[in-house]
């Protein structure tokens, strides 16, 4: 499938380009999971933002205990977000260097630039299970690094912000920006 190249989009107005029997993947929790959202989507459209409706998702889902999985290069964010998310839940976070693993020891390469200890996103997500949440919130690990926490996560992980180094952990900017658009669709990647 090659959604993005569709110019209808008619699936969002009932008239998909294909039917499967979809509405069976949806039971039990997951069935839950859709109507929070829903609600959360239908009540609060453009008037709350993403740490909003975390918590409104999160309330709706009954959810007691979340989990801040986070970079260390956004502790003091991190910060700012748990406070945020006490006023409603218990939270239990875990930085990214936990453990303090060298980076020789995984076989990964160091520099001034980013020290020679490793993130540890399976560990993370490891200490969160033993926590007991009841959904992980992810904010800004390294690229593959969210990937491994999410495959090893026991719960639901919702991102709250993707790391991007260079647009201020905003990385859908790279498309918003037409000079950065640009300049990455002439890349010639056989360089």
């Amino acid at each position: 499938m090659r959604c993005d190249k569709c110019e209808e989009h008619a699936c969002g107005l009932g008239t998909p380009c294909m039917t499967r029997e979809s509405e069976k993947l949806y039971q039990g929790v997951e069935k839950k999971m859709m109507q929070a959202a829903a609600e959360v989507e239908c009540t609060y459209y453009g008037d709350i933002n993403r740490i909003e409706e975390i918590i409104e998702f999160s309330k709706r889902m009954g959810y007691k205990k979340l989990g801040l999985a986070f970079c260390r290069a956004l502790s003091d964010e991190a910060a700012k977000v748990s406070a945020i998310f006490e006023k409603y839940f218990e939270v239990e976070s875990v930085c990214c260097k936990v453990c303090g693993v060298p980076k020789d020891v995984m076989g990964a390469p160091t520099s001034d630039r980013v020290g020679n200890i490793s993130c540890n996103p399976i560990e993370q997500a490891r200490l969160l299970e033993e926590a007991h949440t009841d959904v992980n919130v992810l904010l800004g690990l390294c690229v593959g690094h969210d990937a491994l926490f999410i495959k090893h996560s026991h719960a639901y992980v919702i991102p709250l912000a993707a790391k991007d180094r260079r647009l201020g952990h905003n990385p859908l900017a790279a498309v918003y920006c037409s000079m950065i658009y640009k300049k990455m669709l002439e890349k010639d990647v056989n360089k």
